[in-house]
């Protein structure tokens, strides 16, 4: 009897599993059923998907503010943190190699440059960075290759003076000399590569033109620690309320092609308030690299602060095409927006500043504010 119930029971379960398909209207409930739970499952992916692309650009802003305050080894563990989250947010990978490369933590840089390089995503700094690599462990024909792959009009960054360096670490002084001397066309001011150049000479037995380099380089190495302490002196005079002295000092960068000092003298004056000196040095800098983004999210943020938002907003757009990953170029031109009632726009720009630094309260209050204005 009691096999005979197990028999009918099992059947029994059978059945029921199958009963939904025996009839039209079981067929049609067990495939909304089925329908349902597809949705569901759908809707629950990409909730959880949402959620992780949230927590990856939250580490991602993390991770670049403190890239830009040079803290690589902290922002090297929000970047990691960021790919955790979503694996295949490149822009985290590249800043974690450069963090690590930055870190002297060579293995672990090469081995996320060298999974960037199937991507293509920024293409020609990863072969920059990945020339350096090599020519750092002796790699000397491969970083000569890298380096002259990337060759155009302009340099990317430095690689002329590197490849000079490899061309003379492999004995070929002539050909180190002809990248030296390009490199220092285009950087003048380049000491390193003055220097090089020197070894380079007393290597073709050039011992006069060799220490003409040596000296050459040393003065401009000199200019460099002198503008520091410019630069020093001049904030404490600003300090103590010496506006017309400090600019004194520190105004003759005017009269220079010197692109660094000339955003350094620039953002201290804005620093402390005095606009117009601010915007001299800003905008003559501009002049000599009209697409920096740095130069342009500055001019923007002074012109912000001037209360000028046309200007603001037109700046920091310029910052932004450039770096879309600017955060403090996208809250400037979010704020100017929304300060020229153009709170549509502004949304858009506030909204990505957002997810990279979610904790940002004046970022996350100005942007309730745009879409509260919006939905009116």
């Amino acid at each position: 009897m009691a096999r005979c119930q197990a028999a009918v029971g099992k059947q029994s379960d059978k059945f029921a599993a199958n009963s939904l398909t025996q009839t039209p209207r079981g067929w049609k409930e067990f495939s909304f059923r089925a329908l349902l739970l597809h949705v569901l499952l759908i809707l629950a992916v990409s909730i959880a998907q949402a959620a992780s692309s949230q927590e990856a650009m939250a580490h991602l802003g993390a991770g670049l503010k403190l890239f830009d305050l040079q803290r690589f080894s902290d922002a090297a563990k929000e970047f990691s943190l960021a790919l955790s989250a979503d694996p295949n947010l490149l822009n985290a990978r590249y800043h974690l190699a450069v963090a690590y490369f930055n870190e002297q933590k060579f293995d672990d840089a090469r081995r996320q440059f060298m999974r960037l390089t199937t991507t293509g995503y920024r293409k020609r700094w990863v072969t920059y960075y990945l020339g350096r690599l090599d020519l750092q462990d002796g790699r000397i024909d491969e970083a000569i290759r890298k380096f002259e792959s990337l060759q155009g009009p302009q340099p990317l960054r430095d690689e002329w003076y590197y490849l000079g360096s490899a061309f003379l670490k492999k004995g070929e002084p002539e050909k180190a000399v002809l990248f030296l001397k390009r490199e220092i066309a285009f950087s003048p001011r380049d000491f390193r590569a003055r220097y090089l150049l020197g070894q380079a000479y007393l290597k073709l037995g050039k011992a006069k033109q060799a220490e003409a380099q040596f000296q050459e380089s040393e003065r401009l190495h000199q200019y460099y620690l002198e503008g520091k302490q410019d630069l020093a002196a001049c904030r404490k005079q600003l300090q103590r309320g010496q506006g017309e002295a400090a600019w004194k000092r520190c105004g003759s960068v005017l009269q220079t092609t010197d692109i660094d000092k000339l955003v350094a003298v620039g953002t201290l004056f804005g620093e402390f308030s005095d606009y117009r000196h601010a915007l001299e040095a800003l905008q003559k800098a501009l002049t000599l690299d009209p697409q920096s983004p740095e130069i342009n999210y500055d001019l923007g943020y002074t012109y912000y602060r001037m209360g000028n938002y046309s200007r603001a907003a037109r700046y920091s757009q310029v910052a932004m095409s450039q770096r879309s990953d600017f955060f403090e170029a996208l809250e400037v031109c979010g704020m100017a927006l929304h300060k020229l009632g153009r709170d549509a726009a502004a949304q858009s720009a506030l909204s990505l500043a957002h997810q990279l630094r979610p904790d940002d309260r004046v970022v996350a209050e100005a942007l309730a504010q745009t879409r509260s204005l919006s939905a009116r």
